[in-house]
């Protein structure tokens, strides 16, 4: 005669089963799509992959356990309840694994693979957490439908904030680096700044991102010249940097430039200044004759100081 757990533990049954089964269905689906852009990255990210989609998978095997088994449901709309929640908890899988992962440098193309990948995974353990989780005795449609909206946002919502607060920095630190345009850089009006106030030299130091296709760090010395709204800064290289700056402090100033070799670069600096200092971002698109080379993104804070060497 067949024994069955007790139905209190059902609850962590299900949670160990939605755990092993992302681990076994998820993590391969969305391998095998990764591995047709970076199959590198697919063999360093294993270990991260298996152990986001384990705690996924125990979200999802609680979520479910509290739906109740929905294709056994009289609510129609509930049946595809199992692989919608698996895909959105896919796509909260992947800030994760892609901001852990060093040793590539990603373009768009590989981004929206590696998001597609997240999606179908979770979509596919979906399926199959719905066919193997213990779900609680169904009490009818309206009864699930709100348990599903309620434990939703008890479950979803928190680990997005987890996401966002420990991951999307360094995912957004990973992403590709937008190009600098010609137009970007080209006549940059000036802003609404009355006076000089913020005309001077500035120490800066900041790092690059990881989406750069670099590492380490930068710094040097700003001198900005300040006429009204109008900006006029050089950064040591040869050629003004031209732009603008509001009287909150919002500056934009760049140019285009051609190196020794004949590369061209495009120079664009944004940020803010505050009093004594400026926080910026500075990005720099390369170009050899008309093939694009890379962009970097810089990032970091400057302090006033003395122009004299």
């Amino acid at each position: 005669m067949e024994r069955r757990l007790p139905a209190s533990l059902d609850v962590f049954r299900s949670i160990a089963t939605g755990a092993a089964v992302w681990a076994m269905v998820g993590v391969p689906v969305a391998a095998v799509i990764s591995a047709f852009r970076v199959l590198v990255w697919v063999m360093y990210s294993l270990p991260e992959m298996v152990a986001t989609a384990a705690v996924l998978g125990s979200v999802h095997g609680l979520w479910l356990y509290l739906t109740g088994r929905p294709w056994e449901s009289p609510y129609g709309g509930l049946r595809w309840f199992a692989p919608v929640s698996g895909g959105i908890l896919g796509l909260l899988g992947f800030p994760p694994v892609f901001s852990r992962i060093n040793g590539i440098v990603v373009d768009r193309l590989s981004v929206a693979i590696f998001l597609f990948a997240a999606l179908v995974g979770g979509i596919a353990a979906g399926f199959a957490s719905a066919k193997t989780v213990v779900p609680l005795q169904l009490r009818g449609p309206r009864s699930i439908a709100g348990r599903c909206l309620v434990f939703g946002c008890f479950l979803v919502l928190p680990f997005s904030a987890v996401d966002y607060h420990f991951y999307w920095p360094p995912t957004v630190d990973r992403l590709p680096v937008p190009r600098v345009s010609h137009q970007a850089v080209t006549n940059i009006p000036a802003g609404d700044a009355r006076g000089s106030m913020w005309a001077g030299c500035y120490q800066y130091l900041g790092h690059l991102s990881r989406g750069s296709g670099v590492v380490g760090g930068e710094g040097g010395l700003l001198k900005v010249e300040q006429a009204d709204g109008a900006l006029k800064v050089s950064d040591g290289s040869a050629g003004a940097l031209l732009g603008g700056i509001n009287g909150d402090g919002r500056f934009r100033f760049g140019a285009e430039r051609t190196a020794p070799d004949h590369d061209v670069l495009r120079v664009l600096w944004d940020g803010k200044f505050e009093g004594r200092s400026l926080d910026f971002t500075r990005r720099t698109t390369g170009l050899r004759g008309e093939n694009f080379l890379n962009t970097t993104r810089l990032t970091g804070t400057a302090e006033r100081s003395s122009c004299n060497p």
